[in-house]
């Protein structure tokens, strides 16, 4: 490590370690450093925000970036309402058709940023009723390319809402954009659950030589520069970015004139949900939000920067160095220009005239959205049908990666177990080293004889592979899952018994069950009906918060066959999403007696997950994935609940930690809390939660 690169990386650990310490004024001065040094680096532009608001507020924040606010219009942003952001700087001559672009397609409030414009650019937005503006003099690198500005205006007024962060020569193009306004693609994200929109980046050109491109104000850009390259790429990476959540594609039209050196990414995101979590790239090339939740369709960026007044532009800012790596690709472009001072972009090799959205999608620029069936089956891995004509009636599949708690558990099973034509007992050994699988199978074959089967995978899988994996080798026509620290109480199989011989469009059932520890009753699950039958509204129920435990339930083969298996993308969550989705296609049943018992112990998947935040993350993942599938009608705010209630679950996790005097923990559930929800409700349950006990008694009475 070079010695510059090695003092950069301690001035960044000891910044961190003062804002560990709560010495925030030592580790805002330490993380300033470092940004000087890296602007561009967009998750410490975040952290020094978020100590700057919280030793000044937000105030704070916007002086130190030098954020003036310039109108006077009172501002409030109605919860439908979609956020236009922009950096401009002298652009006096775009911005009359771009306003008039982006109200067609319905935005109604735009949030600019003027980075000390020497034009009539300020004086023109300070008379539109609809644009709000800020000025700043600090420097458009320092700044992260503008996306620091953005960081505090949407911190401030756009938290839970779309927003479109573009640049004045930029038109968003999408899929049906001619006749469908934003408000609709943004409707329609929601309800895939998605926050992110990814675009590409189209350069737009005239016929002629740049220098000859004339334009005038209020005209259409797309008139003046009409034609695009039909090879809009050269090269792809997939799963790239910081996050590796992305397909980034690289090249385009200025690597076909100008070459490789420029490095022309064209990758961007231009329209996403803004949350506090989220981290806004230098130039909305990537976003920090997880692959799932950024949409499989895109649209595109048509970017109109090659207009007649584009080499003096070029000139201005090679000195200015305020664009990437020093200005690298406007060098680029100086060197093309000084050889060719008539460099012009068109080809009959390579050029394209616009048309519609349609031919851009046509030739793969932009993608529709799959169809819901396509994506359902996508994310869902293929169930495949049993073929054998002599089924038995069960298939009792015992997942297991130790023999710790597995006899208990298959005594339970081999206690009322029916004859094996009627009932497939096989225990599925998920992948441990030799000496430990062959305890497992000695320890099964003690127990059970021939009369329980055993595979045993060759590599760890881990759930929800390990799920699919079992159901995979089931036969029979309904399926019981069950940990192999888990037990059952008697009667179990024949509680089901009416809802599998005549109960034909339901599609899976429970039972009531017990939280054991130590072998004593801790407590146990809700009451969802006093008799067994149909649960009225469980939809409703299950979505907004998981009452069940896994091996509790049963479901049938075909309807796994159906829905497809378990998410791999809810990992640790992937019962709970199951079961959501099972309650939107099938009636489920129930049954009242508790016939299971749920093991609570330091070494289980949950105790871990629960200490360090990771499955309330995951159960924030799932809520996301379910929206693809629920009702429209209802979907947006059967989530906000789900959310709301996982917050206070989290909240309730973090106390119990707080009571173990493990602060670690607590903190990482109370991070993850808020991730889920900020509501009021959430608040006034921190400030609880951290109140001494004299004072959270005194707020209770």
């Amino acid at each position: 490590m070079k010695r510059a690169e090695y003092c950069l990386d301690t001035e960044l650990k000891m910044a961190r370690l003062w804002q560990q310490k709560g010495k925030l004024e030592r580790a805002i001065a330490g993380y300033q450093k470092v940004l000087e040094r890296q602007p561009s680096n967009a998750e410490i532009h975040k952290q020094h925000i978020n100590l700057l608001a919280e030793v000044g507020g937000m105030t704070a924040a916007f002086a130190h970036y030098d954020l003036i606010r310039k109108d006077n219009r009172a501002l409030e942003v109605g919860s439908s309402d979609i956020l236009c952001c922009v950096s401009v700087r002298n652009e006096a001559l775009r911005l009359p058709y771009f306003l008039q672009y982006y109200r067609e397609r319905g935005i109604s409030k735009f949030f600019l940023v003027d980075n000390h414009s020497t034009d009539d650019t300020l004086p023109f937005l300070l008379t539109q009723p609809d644009v709000y503006v800020w000025q700043s003099r600090r420097s458009f690198l320092q700044a992260n390319f503008g996306s620091v500005w953005f960081e505090l205006l949407l911190r401030t007024y756009g938290v839970g809402h779309w927003c479109l962060i573009v640049d004045a020569d930029e038109l968003f193009y999408y899929p049906d954009c001619e006749t469908k306004p934003l408000q609709q693609i943004c409707r329609e994200l929601d309800n895939y659950g998605y926050t992110a929109y990814p675009a590409i980046l189209l350069d737009m050109y005239a016929d002629g030589a740049i220098k000859d491109t004339s334009y005038q104000v209020g005209e259409d850009f797309r008139t003046a520069c009409p034609y695009f390259d039909r090879k809009f790429y050269h090269r792809i990476y997939k799963e790239a970015t910081p996050y590796q959540n992305q397909t980034v594609y690289v090249g385009g039209l200025r690597e076909r004139v100008f070459g490789k050196a420029g490095d022309y990414y064209l990758t961007k995101i231009a329209l996403l949900k803004y949350e506090k979590d989220c981290v806004l790239a230098g130039g909305q090339h990537w976003t920090n939000y997880p692959a799932y939740e950024i949409a499989k369709g895109r649209g595109a960026l048509l970017h109109f920067k090659y207009l007649a007044n584009f080499w003096a532009y070029v000139q201005k800012e090679v000195i200015r160095k305020e664009h990437y790596a020093e200005a690298m690709q406007y060098v680029q472009y100086a060197q093309g220009f000084a050889a060719d001072p008539n460099l012009a972009f068109y080809s009959d090799q390579h050029s394209l005239k616009l048309d519609d959205s349609e031919q851009l999608v046509r030739l793969g620029i932009v993608q529709r959205e799959p169809a819901a069936s396509d994506l359902y089956r996508a994310v869902f891995p293929v169930i495949g049908p049993v073929t054998e004509g002599n089924r038995p009636l069960w298939s009792v599949m015992i997942t297991c990666h130790r023999p710790t708690y597995l006899a208990q558990t298959l005594k339970s099973v081999l206690m009322q177990a029916t004859a094996p034509s009627e009932m497939q007992i096989e225990v599925v050994v998920d992948g441990v080293e030799a000496s430990l699988q062959a305890e497992i199978v000695a320890l099964v074959r003690e127990i059970g004889g021939d009369r329980v089967q055993v595979y045993t995978h060759p590599t760890r899988i881990n759930q929800p592979y390990i799920f699919n994996l079992a159901i995979e080798r089931a036969r029979g026509h309904w399926v019981h899952i069950l940990h192999d620290d888990d037990w059952l109480l008697p009667g179990f199989y024949q509680a089901f018994q009416a809802v599998t011989e005549s109960n034909a469009e339901t599609g899976a059932a429970f039972c009531r069950h017990r939280y054991m520890r130590n072998g004593e009753q801790r407590r146990i699950s809700r009451l969802e009906r006093p008799t067994p039958g149909l649960i009225e509204n469980w939809l409703e129920k299950i979505v907004t918060f998981c009452h069940i435990q896994f091996s509790a339930v049963v479901v049938k083969r075909s309807v796994y066959e159906q829905m497809g298996g378990f998410c791999p993308r809810a990992n640790t969550i992937a019962d709970w999403e199951m079961w959501k989705r099972i309650a939107a296609h099938y009636p489920v049943w129930y049954e009242p007696a508790a016939l299971m018992n749920y093991r609570e112990h330091a070494e289980s998947e949950t105790s871990h997950l629960l200490r360090s935040g990771q499955q309330v993350a995951e159960t924030r993942r799932t809520i996301f994935i379910s929206r693809r599938y629920l009702p429209r009608a209802i979907a947006p705010q059967l989530s906000r609940t789900a959310l709301e209630n996982y917050a206070f679950y989290a909240l309730d996790i973090a106390k119990q930690q707080l009571q173990r005097q493990d602060s670690e923990a607590a903190i990482a559930n109370v991070k993850e809390a808020l991730k889920c929800s900020d509501s009021a409700s959430v608040q006034q349950a921190l400030v609880k939660l951290f109140l001494p006990i004299e004072e959270r008694h005194d707020s209770e009475i």
